[in-house]
């Protein structure tokens, strides 16, 4: 086949999203705070500019002040986003790890300081527990960052407090957290994004477009390569266990709702994603991006799937601390016929087949089978996006939070897109081949044996009603 390669960026279409709609310290003291405050917290606070010392010429009346709920790699690419905003005041940091926090909350101080007279700036609270950040009543809004295992709770919590949100993918740890974590976010009326950020990508909305648009004829496959590799790197040289844990990490906090383990180095920060106690793996990890990209094509996005078929994984067995899938396959079976084919072992992107022709998208490039389907331009009348990429994605965010109107990751769609990968696990773990799955109901059908695997038991006192 002649591959057309085209990496230049297109108009982005808006058909294929949803019609844009309205938004459907002492423990006990904090419920308190809560119960007081969540109705005010639902809408932006009304900040002056002048207020905070600044000679910003943001209205203040779209002045959406966040706060940020862990700050490492990922919460701090997040920060920068935000801190972009002219319509967004970020006013506190929140991290277990004070070396994050700290870094955080510098990165804040600096940039708000180079928009005063004086060079200095103050104003920006740090804070060792999400819940004391979401006791302030004049936060609008929280960035979510955290480890996989604590993102229902984060999530609940936020939603209860009535704050908007931007949670990072995955949603959840399992189809049930994020089951709560829907049915939080549409009882408090709060705007939820997830960080799914290709949903803001126009090389990847373009490919949706060609595809929903009839472009590329009937579908005849979709497949979705997704990366493998991080996490057998490790697995040479892991030191022994315990270690002492670091004066700045609170590390009985990081590990909240999830077993007593002790501490290794190699465990925490970016490495907990290759232990299921954690998180789910690279399939986990990046669910929210290539396969979110194919669901959202293929008009299945908020759809769960009925079957998980041809499951295959390896795991590591050398390894003492990783426990996930290093390389696996499988098909997600949808009700209207639907299969979207995920491996380890395929180029990484989205690769779509029609009739009339054949696309493959990933980050920065768009291949075409044939040179017509490059020349195709996007109607006029549909929208563009004023910035593609992440920053794209934090602005929706904001936008949304300010005017009410959906996002384009809503948390209705990031449940059924993430079941995928939870249902691909379970089946992994428990050895199947093939798990079926009642969306109806959100429960496994004839499998005992994989029960187990389905949803995590928080330890106390993290309850999901908590």
């Amino acid at each position: 086949m002649i591959t057309f390669v085209d990496r230049r960026h297109h108009v982005r279409s808006s058909h294929f999203l949803p019609e844009i709609q309205p938004s459907d310290m002492n423990r006990r003291s904090f419920l308190k705070t809560l119960a007081v405050s969540s109705a005010a917290a639902t809408f932006p606070s009304i900040v002056r500019a002048q207020a905070l010392g600044l000679g910003d010429t943001t209205a203040p009346s779209v002045r959406l002040n966040i706060g940020c709920i862990g700050t490492g790699i990922q919460g701090r690419a997040n920060l920068t986003n935000a801190l972009a905003n002219s319509s967004v005041r970020v006013v506190a940091v929140c991290d277990v790890d004070k070396k994050h926090r700290e870094q955080a909350h510098r990165m804040v101080e600096e940039t708000y300081a180079r928009e005063k007279r004086s060079g200095t700036y103050k104003g920006c609270a740090e804070y060792d527990d999400m819940r004391e950040l979401l006791a302030r009543p004049d936060i609008d809004a929280v960035l979510i960052a955290t480890p996989e295992h604590w993102h229902a709770l984060n999530v609940i919590y936020a939603a209860r407090a009535g704050k908007h949100i931007y949670c990072e993918k995955p949603a959840g740890a399992s189809i049930p957290e994020t089951r709560a974590m829907l049915n939080a976010v549409q009882f408090a009326g709060v705007v939820c994004q997830i960080g799914s950020q290709q949903r803001s990508s126009t090389d990847f909305l373009r490919v949706i477009d060609l595809t929903r648009g009839g472009y590329l004829g009937a579908i005849k496959r979709v497949r979705v390569g997704l990366p493998s590799d991080m996490n057998k790197r490790p697995a040479q040289a892991v030191p022994g266990m315990p270690e002492p844990v670091p004066p700045e990490l609170d590390y009985e906090t990081w590990l909240g709702p999830a077993g007593p383990l002790p501490y290794c180095k190699a465990r925490v920060h970016y490495n907990w994603r290759w232990n299921f106690a954690f998180g789910g793996g690279r399939l986990t990890d990046w669910v929210g991006h290539h396969f979110d990209s194919a669901a959202l094509a293929m008009r299945v996005s908020n759809m769960m799937p009925i079957a998980i078929r041809e499951a295959k994984a390896r795991f590591l067995d050398d390894s003492p601390l990783y426990n996930t899938a290093a390389d696996y396959s499988f098909e997600a079976h949808y009700a209207n016929g639907i299969v979207i084919e995920v491996s380890s072992a395929l180029r990484e992107g989205v690769h779509i087949d029609g009739s009339e022709g054949s696309v493959y998208v990933n980050r920065g490039i768009v291949e075409y089978s044939a040179p017509h389907l490059r020349r195709i331009q996007i109607p006029t009348q549909r929208l563009s996006l004023s910035q593609s990429g992440p920053r794209g994605h934090m602005n929706d965010f904001v936008e949304c939070a300010l005017s009410g109107a959906r996002p384009r990751a809503p948390m209705s769609d990031a449940h059924c897109v993430t079941a995928a990968a939870h249902l691909a696990n379970v089946a992994f773990r428990a050895g199947r081949r093939e798990l079926r799955f009642d969306p109806v109901v959100e429960q496994l059908v004839d499998a005992p044996d994989a029960v187990r695997y389905f949803q995590r038991t928080m330890r106390a006192p993290w309850t999901l009603d908590a």
